[in-house]
């Protein structure tokens, strides 16, 4: 699992940045704690978890990179909402990988 150069965070998930990035470090559950990563298929811009559900897909070997944090789901549709909304200025287009290789200077 890696963060993000450019993390997206909810207000109430940043003021306990440090508690989530530790817990997700250590394998901890996080309750009401959900991560923005990449789509699973390709029908989705991205994809909302549960940290709870990190575990397991960790286990299959899948290599996550975490775009965004947030506390509570009602949390994560709002940083997700504020990720397409950037995304599009930027690019004019729902391509978020597009938009990742601008921020990063590529």
């Amino acid at each position: 699992m890696r963060l993000w150069d450019h993390l997206y965070m909810g207000q109430n998930a940043d003021r306990a940045r440090a508690k989530i990035l530790k817990g997700l470090r250590e394998g901890s559950l996080l309750p009401d704690t959900y991560v923005i990563t990449l789509p699973e298929n390709g029908n989705h811009i991205f994809d909302i978890c549960p940290v709870s559900l990190l575990a397991r897909r960790e286990r299959r070997g899948e290599k996550l990179l975490i775009l965004g944090l947030a506390r509570g789901y009602h949390e994560a549709q709002e940083v997700t909402g504020r990720m397409v909304d950037d995304m599009y200025r930027e690019t004019g287009a729902f391509d978020w990988k597009a938009y990742m290789n601008r921020l990063s200077g590529k």
